[in-house]
């Protein structure tokens, strides 16, 4: 019997990838106006999510905050599937009055409720310092913002299937969300 796989070369399946990790990570920025960058690593399979706090940062705030996002999404994990997720959390200052927190988790097993979690964790812990974006789900057209939710939920859903092969970056730039390939 003759498969048809002949027609799709390599390069039109590593674009169809490629496409998808945009998607993924566009969607993702656009669902979640806390995250100002997100990166993702193909050869770990992780995503590193960038949070901006801004003005007077209390670093001893930092180190609490670590601990109860650890203890926060361990517990959520062990109530949605019983897996210990792997996590890590970088708090680099960017003058004196800029806080770049980054949070790394693998894509395998990151869930949309999780996600959540770590953006109201945030604004519970750093109010107004928080740097977010005006152009939220609520402010945004309502067909393009559910559509952008439903197949962020889509993406997560199929998260251990997924393998995107580039190295992408995705930034907020003025009122647009743009992803790179690295």
């Amino acid at each position: 019997m003759f498969g048809f796989n002949w027609l799709r070369s390599p390069g039109a399946y590593r674009k169809a990838q490629d496409k998808a990790g945009i998607q993924f990570l566009a969607s993702l920025l656009v669902c979640y106006p806390e995250v100002s960058t997100v990166q993702y690593d193909p050869k770990m399979g992780d995503l590193v999510l960038d949070f901006i706090l801004r003005g007077k940062i209390d670093w001893d705030k930092l180190k609490p905050f670590t601990s109860l996002l650890k203890e926060s999404l361990d517990t959520y994990h062990a109530l949605e599937d019983g897996e210990e997720p792997y996590l890590a959390i970088a708090g680099e200052a960017v003058g004196e009055q800029t806080v770049l927190l980054h949070i790394t988790r693998e894509v395998a097993t990151l869930q949309r409720g999780e996600l959540t979690l770590i953006a109201r964790l945030l604004h519970d812990t750093f109010g107004s310092l928080l740097a977010v974006d005006n152009h939220s789900l609520d402010n945004l057209e309502d067909g393009f913002a559910t559509a952008q939710s439903d197949l962020l939920d889509q993406m997560l859903g199929q998260a251990q299937e997924m393998r995107f092969k580039s190295r992408m970056i995705g930034i907020r730039e003025g009122d647009r969300v743009v992803v790179y390939n690295r």
